[in-house]
């Protein structure tokens, strides 16, 4: 006769409903970008698909992390030959008790949050298990929670929105060994236990975090209240906030004092500009055409040397600036006329010598900037006559040198 996984696998599929078939393992697996060859997939993605039954994992030994979550399961089965298998998601389904979980040696963490669990079971043999969420189940008392004291390697454990009711909860929990993180809001005994906080923090000497930080300050005002009473407690937060405020005090202090040797140190040395750097800034803040950027890194140096040279001949400027001689200004505004002198494209030596560009420098402190006013555009160069002229008159006569030819011939004398 069939057994009752069979009869049950069958009237699914005869409801319609998704079954766990090795075709649609398969078929899940490459969507997901797993492997065909099920025992090379490490993870298997089979939450929200509406199977009621898990079945037919038996080739897919190589699982460490498993997702069942968010379907119709109302027993945990055919799970425990997956011995490489460290997480399990099998929250939100129809679970009532924890069961066949003893053969996942190597389960580190393990979710069972908002089923329909009423007591802690089948645990202990869970050697690796160190988180494990029970939140949103129907856990009521300290008897339910018992056995979580047999998880010794347990470090995060989370019984939020309960119903776990009594101060002897305290007791069975403070007994997890190695409990750091836990819990526990939305549970009776937060409400109805007076102190509960305080009394959760002195029981548990490993817990770190109680729904939120447990700071040491806060450790050692709970001891104190626990030791000596509500007064004891005041004045030891009056001493912890007074050596917090000096703590600060001097922080700001010493921060204070290294602002001021930094000013002083800046204001002492005088760094030296580089001045190929300050004219690459201007250079790239000026010219916007590619051909002028171009001559940017070539021409930058070249302008500066040249410039170093006719410091003599150039008065300098007035005022605090990076270029007190005004040469490398003076070199990058006739630059940047190369793309800015009236749309006209013209060689750095014609513009040495161009003078219908008239720089005009405005130096301020701290930075460096200038503007080009260009002279009357409509003004034509008129020629030199002048200079023409003396042209004309340095040309060599030459009726004078025949005249002084037959002058010497004259002059000879006569065989």
């Amino acid at each position: 006769m069939p057994d009752i996984s069979q009869i049950e696998t069958a009237s699914a599929v005869l409801e319609g409903l998704p079954v766990m078939s090795k075709a649609e393992l398969l078929q899940v697996a490459l969507e997901h970008g797993g492997y065909s060859t099920p025992a090379l997939n490490d993870t298997l993605y089979l939450h929200y698909k509406g199977y009621r039954r898990i079945e037919n994992l038996d080739d897919y030994d190589g699982l460490k992390s498993l997702w069942l979550h968010s379907n119709g399961f109302a027993k945990i089965e055919n799970l425990s030959h997956l011995k490489e298998l460290r997480c399990l998601f099998l929250q939100r389904n129809a679970f009532t008790r924890i069961e066949n979980l003893n053969g996942l040696v190597s389960l580190v963490q393990l979710d069972l949050s908002e089923n329909n669990i009423q007591f802690v079971e089948n645990l202990a043999e869970l050697k690796n298990l160190t988180t494990l969420n029970l939140s949103k189940n129907v856990l009521e008392n300290m008897a339910s929670i018992q056995h979580l004291v047999e998880c010794k390697n347990l470090s995060a454990l989370d019984l939020s929105h309960n119903k776990l009711a009594g101060e002897d909860i305290l007791g069975c929990i403070a007994g997890i060994e190695k409990l750091t993180s836990l819990n526990m809001t939305g549970n009776p005994v937060c409400s109805k236990v007076t102190h509960f906080r305080k009394k959760m923090i002195i029981a548990s000497k490993s817990l770190r975090y109680l729904d939120r930080p447990i700071f040491d300050n806060e450790r050692d005002i709970a001891e104190e209240w626990a030791r000596a009473g509500p007064e004891a407690e005041k004045e030891l937060k009056a001493k912890l906030l007074a050596k917090k405020q000096d703590i600060e005090r001097n922080a700001m202090k010493e921060f204070r004092q290294w602002q001021e040797s930094v000013r002083t140190a800046d204001d002492s040395n005088n760094v030296e500009v580089d001045e190929t750097l300050v004219l690459k800034d201007m250079m790239e803040a000026l010219i916007t055409d590619v051909e002028a950027k171009s001559l940017l890194e070539s021409e930058a140096v070249k302008i500066v040397d040249s410039s170093k040279t006719e410091k003599e001949n150039i008065e300098p400027h007035q005022g605090d600036s990076l270029d007190p001689d005004g040469l490398v200004c003076e070199k990058v505004k006739q630059l940047s006329n190369y793309v800015n002198c009236k749309g006209q494209r013209k060689t750095l030596e014609e513009l040495m010598v161009d003078s219908s560009v008239v720089p005009a420098v405005v130096l301020s402190p701290g930075a460096l900037s200038f503007d080009v006013v260009s002279s009357d555009d409509d003004e034509e160069e008129e020629p030199d006559s002048t200079s023409s002229d003396d042209d004309e008159e340095e040309e060599p006569d030459s009726t004078s040198s025949d005249d002084d030819e037959e002058e010497e011939l004259d002059s000879m004398p006569k065989k």
